[in-house]
């Protein structure tokens, strides 16, 4: 399969997963603010907390709301190109990753990192561009080290592949 098919493929089965998270949030937001103002959810007394926490709640899934809309958004206008050997990494560029003795397979975006996509039977990562790993591989290539310094230690990544 060419590359960018692949790539497009991937970009797709992510996207379908945040409409999904997306459609499931919106129903936790939408019970969550009917929990926070329904009548029986009212104060017994000035220790009474339910009615607060049941607003955190219900903030906290609007706040997840909009995130997954600005990913949906972000992806929608990701590039998908095919890179030659040597190149640099990219957005959308799928990386082979080596850390200690794990091998791993990335896909790079600009949203959404974090989330496991199946191909067949290959399990790839997304990884956003925002976190530390993303930004420390953007404009690396093949045989290339990236290094993350977490508060425990400076972490080494090798880059085996890039396409």
């Amino acid at each position: 399969m060419a590359a960018s098919k692949r790539k497009a493929k991937l970009l797709e089965s992510l996207r379908a997963e945040l409409t999904k998270e997306l459609e499931a949030t919106r129903q936790r937001a939408h019970d969550a603010a009917v929990a926070a103002t329904h009548e029986e959810n009212r104060p017994e007394n000035d220790k009474d907390m339910r009615s607060t926490v049941d607003s955190y709640v219900a903030r906290g899934q609007v706040e997840r709301l909009r995130e997954i809309e600005q990913a949906l958004a972000r992806l929608a206008s990701m590039p998908v190109r095919d890179l030659a050997p040597g190149d640099a990494i990219v957005v959308s560029a799928i990386v082979k990753i080596r850390h200690d003795a794990t091998e791993t397979l990335y896909f790079v975006v600009p949203a959404a990192g974090g989330m496991r996509l199946h191909e067949g039977k290959i399990e790839v990562h997304t990884l956003a561009t925002t976190s530390p790993l993303g930004a420390a591989i953007l404009g690396l290539s093949e045989g290339d080290e990236a290094e993350v310094v977490t508060p425990q230690q400076t972490r080494t990544f090798e880059i085996l592949h890039v396409s």
